[in-house]
């Protein structure tokens, strides 16, 4: 009765974290934890703050003439960086920043019998006099684009008198994490397993099966995520020489929480560890529960290397295994994949 509950209770958690993997999917659409456009926006004000206060060696005071961005960038974001921007550049002290407001304003000027339209800083005769007007020695244009989601803010500095850059820097963010995607992979699991033999008595085998699986993640954080799978067991002891007389078929399912411990490269290789629950349905070992445990290599966040260790759960005394180990490789397939 005590191994029926345990089991009851292990069922439940599966289902529960697959019903919550997909209400995230949802309700999120794979936006998680905080917007990614406006986290890379936060990592480069600084990146950005650092380049303008090294700029007051080339030019002592500017004016924001200009922020545009890129078609893809939405409102939203445009209206919060637009402030934020604005903002950390005039609150600085090495370098004099103001705000052009003339410069985005639509101007008309009556020429003869022609009617000219400028916006922006259309001629030099404009560029001095704003100069003049607002004490500043140039101009300060910035731009904001993204690419494969990397967003990117470049600076275009240059002089009130000439026109002539003086200043120009790019400065780039990192590309978020995957908020959700679907993990193939193949491997083998080894299982000791102790039984007694009729010709050499009770001996350990490390019995082999072949492990084929899929499994969703949904990101809950920068560094975590859940996870919820099954693979497949098949028997794979063609070349042993002492073989466990039964065959080790049936399969996993589990749910897991994921923690990415380090990143380096650019996030190109990142280390995770794992931690979960889940279910064995192997006859042989009375399809025990067990707890995962493990970690993963990602290379460019799609192809994986990963080690399993499963403890198996169990009250029956008559099993024939403990624990297992999964050394397997995978491939993880994005949202937009598909």
């Amino acid at each position: 009765m005590k191994y029926f509950k345990h089991k009851l209770i292990l069922v439940l958690f599966i289902l529960s974290l697959s019903m919550n993997t997909a209400l995230a999917e949802e309700l999120t659409d794979y936006v998680y934890w905080k917007d990614q456009q406006i986290a890379q926006l936060e990592e480069l004000t600084w990146k950005m703050v650092d380049s303008v206060q090294s700029m007051g060696s080339k030019i002592s005071s500017v004016a924001i003439s200009n922020i545009s961005y890129g078609d893809t960038l939405p409102s939203s974001f445009r209206k919060v960086a637009t402030a934020r921007l604005q903002q950390t550049l005039t609150s600085q002290i090495k370098l004099k920043v103001s705000i052009c407001e003339a410069c985005s304003q639509i101007r008309t000027d009556i020429s003869g019998s022609f009617l000219k339209i400028s916006r922006g800083i259309a001629d030099d005769k404009f560029r001095r006099e704003t100069a003049k007007e607002l004490n500043v020695n140039g101009f300060l244009d910035i731009a904001l684009f993204t690419s494969k989601g990397q967003l990117s803010i470049s600076l275009n500095a240059y002089d009130a008198k000439n026109g002539e850059i003086v200043f120009s820097k790019i400065v780039t963010g990192t590309p978020p994490k995957s908020g959700s995607y679907i993990h193939a992979f193949y491997g083998k699991m080894t299982v000791p397993i102790k039984f007694t033999s009729d010709s050499s008595g009770q001996i350990t085998v490390d019995h082999q099966a072949r492990v084929l699986g899929g499994e969703k993640m949904i990101r809950i954080a920068d560094d975590w995520s859940l996870t919820g799978g099954a693979s497949f067991l098949s028997d794979d002891n063609s070349n042993l020489t002492d073989k466990y007389e039964k065959a080790i078929t049936g399969f996993l399912i589990d749910g897991t929480i994921g923690y990415d411990l380090f990143n380096f490269g650019g996030d190109q290789v990142s280390f995770g560890l794992i931690a979960g629950l889940g279910m064995m349905t192997v006859t042989p070992f009375s399809n025990p529960a067990y707890f995962k445990t493990g970690f993963t290599v990602s290379v460019a966040e799609q192809l994986t290397l990963s080690y399993h260790l499963l403890a198996l759960l169990t009250t029956d005394e008559s099993a024939t295994a403990s624990s297992a180990s999964i050394v397997s490789i995978g491939w993880k397939f994005s949202g937009d994949e598909f």
